[in-house]
C-alpha cells in the first residue's frame, strides 16, 4: 500500500497512552508518525494533505486479538473481506481468528488462505497483522462446541506450525489436557503468546506454562470452570481459571464487552478492571460472521443453532463504548485496553497500539461516543 509522503492530522485532542492532548497535530511520514504534540509546538512539513479532525478526537486504531468474522464472511476463508469489515470500525490491527470447531483439514487450509491474502499486496491488507489458534485443544466439557473436540497430536500442531509458523500470534489451550507440555514447548520457539480458555485447569496448570509464553485469560468468565467441581468444602468457592487470571501479575485478561452485560457483567467488568488495572485488560469482540452486518436486530449477542451464546456481533468500535459505560472508565484507560495492551501481548507495541514517535500512523477520528468519523492505516487515508 503507497501511503502518503507526509500527512497531518490536526484539530483534535489526542488520546496518548497516558494522557489527552487537546489541539493536537500527529505528523506522518512515509506511513509512520514523527511529530505529536499541541499545535504551534510541531511544525507542519510544507507540502502535506492535512485532516482536519474538526474538534474530534485523534485515537489510536484498534488491535482486536480475537475476532472470528465480520461483513458476512468467516475470517479464515475470506481474511481480506473480513478485515476490511472491521476495518471500517476502527480496527486497524486484526488476528484471524479460528474456532475449535473446524477439522484439520479445514484449519490447514484455512492457515493457507490467510498466508497468503498477507503477501497478496491486497489494498489495506496490512489489517491482517497474525493468526489466533482458538483450540482446537481445549475441553470439551466448555464452549459453544458443535464438533468432536481432538486430542492435542503431535502431527497436528507440527502441521500447523510448519504452515503458519510465527505468522501465529495467539493459541488458546486448556492446559489440564495430557500432552500440553510437548505442545507449548514447540509453539515457544515461535514466541506464540498462549492464551487459557475453554478450560477447568487448576492454577498450578496454568502457572506452570507462563514462563513458556502463557500471557493471557481467554474472554475472562466465559467457558471457564474450576478444578475440583463440587468444592472440595460445601459452601466455599475454589479457585478457578478466572480468578487464577485475575491474580498473576503477567496474564492479560481478555473481555467482550457486549451491550447487554452478558459476556461479562458491568459490575464483573469493573471487578476485573480494578482486579487487573488498565494495563492487564485486553478489549476483545469474539466476533462471528455477522458483526458489522447491518440485519435489523439490535442486539450484539451471537447464539448458535443449538441456542448457545458463541461469540458476538460486536465491533471493536461498540465494545469500547460498552466498555466506557459498564466499567466507567475514561477515554485514556479504554483506548490502552484496545490497542496498547493488546499490541503488547502479541509483541507489536513497538509498530503499534498507541500515538507516539516511530509508530505506524494507524489512526481513528471518532466523536465521545466512539463512532468513527476517519480511519488512517499507515498513513494511508481508507475510504470505503
Amino acid at each position: 500500500m503507497q501511503a502518503n509522503l507526509s500527512l497531518v492530522v490536526h484539530n483534535g485532542t489526542i488520546i496518548t497512552a497516558n494522557r489527552l492532548i487537546p489541539g493536537g497535530v500527529v505528523v506522518i511520514e512515509n506511513g509512520f508518525i514523527t511529530h505529536v504534540g499541541e499545535a504551534g509546538e510541531v511544525q507542519i512539513p510544507s507540502g502535506s494533505t492535512v485532516v482536519d479532525a474538526k474538534g474530534a478526537y485523534i485515537a489510536p486504531g484498534f488491535v482486536d486479538i480475537h475476532c472470528h468474522g465480520g461483513g458476512g464472511v468467516w475470517s479464515w476463508e475470506h481474511p481480506h473481506t473480513f478485515a476490511l469489515a472491521h476495518l471500517k470500525h476502527g480496527t486497524t490491527a486484526i488476528l484471524p481468528t479460528f474456532t475449535y470447531n473446524e477439522s484439520r483439514e479445514q484449519v490447514r487450509d484455512g492457515l493457507k488462505t490467510i498466508v497468503e491474502e498477507m503477501d497478496s499486496g491486497k489494498p489495506f491488507v496490512e489489517a491482517i497483522v497474525g493468526i489466533h489458534m482458538e483450540g482446537p485443544y481445549i475441553n470439551k466439557k466448555y464452549g459453544a462446541i458443535t464438533s468432536p473436540i481432538r486430542p492435542v497430536d503431535p502431527t497436528e500442531y507440527e502441521e500447523i506450525l510448519r504452515v503458519a509458523g510465527d505468522r501465529i500470534r495467539v493459541w488458546t489451550l486448556a492446559p489440564e489436557l495430557e500432552g500440553q507440555e510437548a505442545f507449548v514447548n514447540a509453539a515457544a520457539k515461535y514466541q506464540i503468546s498462549l492464551s487459557v480458555g475453554h478450560s477447568e485447569a487448576t492454577a498450578e496448570e496454568i502457572f506452570r506454562f507462563v514462563p513458556q509464553g502463557l500471557r493471557i485469560g481467554c474472554h475472562c468468565t466465559n467457558a471457564s470452570g474450576t478444578t475440583p467441581s463440587p468444592s472440595r468444602y460445601g459452601g466455599t468457592r475454589e479457585v478457578g481459571v478466572d480468578e487464577a487470571v485475575l491474580v498473576h501479575d503477567d496474564i492479560y485478561a481478555e473481555v467482550i464487552p457486549d451491550s447487554e452485560g452478558v459476556h461479562v457483567r458491568p459490575l464483573m467488568l469493573k471487578l476485573i478492571h480494578k482486579t487487573k488495572g488498565t494495563d492487564r485488560v485486553i478489549i476483545i469482540t469474539d466476533a462471528m460472521p455477522e458483526a458489522g452486518v447491518n440485519n435489523g436486530q439490535g442486539s450484539d449477542l451471537n447464539w448458535n443453532h443449538l441456542g448457545h451464546l458463541a461469540g458476538s456481533r460486536l465491533t471493536m468500535d461498540r465494545a469500547v463504548h460498552n466498555m466506557m459505560r459498564h466499567a466507567e472508565v475514561g477515554l485514556v484507560d479504554a483506548f490502552r485496553m484496545a490497542s496498547l495492551n493488546p499490541a503488547k501481548v502479541i509483541h507489536m507495541e513497538d509498530r503499534m497500539g498507541s500515538i507516539a514517535q516511530g509508530k505506524l500512523a494507524n489512526l481513528l477520528i471518532i466523536d465521545e461516543e466512539i463512532n468513527i468519523q476517519g480511519v488512517i492505516l499507515q498513513g494511508q487515508i481508507v475510504s470505503f
